[in-house]
């Protein structure tokens, strides 16, 4: 019987140095910028000639890609699952507000580059991660919604108040402690109490 051939993309090790690469690419874009890192300033840094580095990853904006995935694909995972819970809407807006600041805290320089630098994917790929981070975005509004529904927030506009509450999150990078003295819990807890303290009903304070 034929032996079935193993694509090099369902390897550990391959899996694992091209994670590699795309992290240190991820660090050499929040340091230079996208337009300011070059193919083989990124070659020099994995320690790979160009043609090896083909190997691994068929363009610049494929890494690009890769790091807006490494950020969305946990983030997508973890309130897929936390929406499908039957907890209150507070309980389940506090797991992802964790999840969210736990890439936040871990990929400080991914989550600079999902921010800074992905108009710089262009055609099925932007599409692909504006779907995504739309679809992040909805999970949030959902778990809003219910929350007012249910008579535990007040508030009129549902997309104005996720963006709020995304944008309390998304530029903790900037400065967040690198030391771990601020974990996401705790900023999870902090930003929650004052979020949900601004859009509470009339006694559910």
């Amino acid at each position: 019987m034929p032996r079935k051939r193993t694509s090099k993309l369902q390897t550990d090790g391959f899996a694992a140095r091209r994670a590699e690469i795309v992290d240190i690419a991820a660090h050499l874009f929040a340091e230079n910028g996208y337009a300011g890192t070059g193919i083989a300033q990124i070659g020099d840094a994995v320690k790979l000639a160009r043609g090896a580095l083909y190997y691994y990853i068929d363009s610049k904006e494929t890494l690009l890609n890769e790091i807006h995935d490494r950020v969305m694909d946990p983030l997508l995972a973890t309130a897929e699952q936390v929406v499908a819970t039957n907890a209150s809407a507070e309980v389940r807006l506090r797991l992802v507000s964790e999840e969210l600041l736990t890439q936040i805290i871990e990929r400080r320089e991914h989550v600079w580059v999902f921010l800074h630098e992905y108009r710089a994917l262009r055609d099925e790929r932007l599409a692909h991660f504006r779907k995504r981070r739309r679809k992040f975005e909805d999970f949030i509004s959902q778990l809003l919604d219910e929350g007012r529904k249910d008579g535990a927030f007040e508030f009129e506009d549902v997309r104005l108040v996720t963006l709020s509450f995304l944008n309390l999150h998304n530029y903790t990078y900037q400065w967040v402690d690198v030391e771990g003295r601020l974990g996401a819990r705790e900023l999870s807890a902090l930003y929650c109490s004052i979020f949900f303290h601004g859009i509470a009903a009339p006694g559910e304070e």
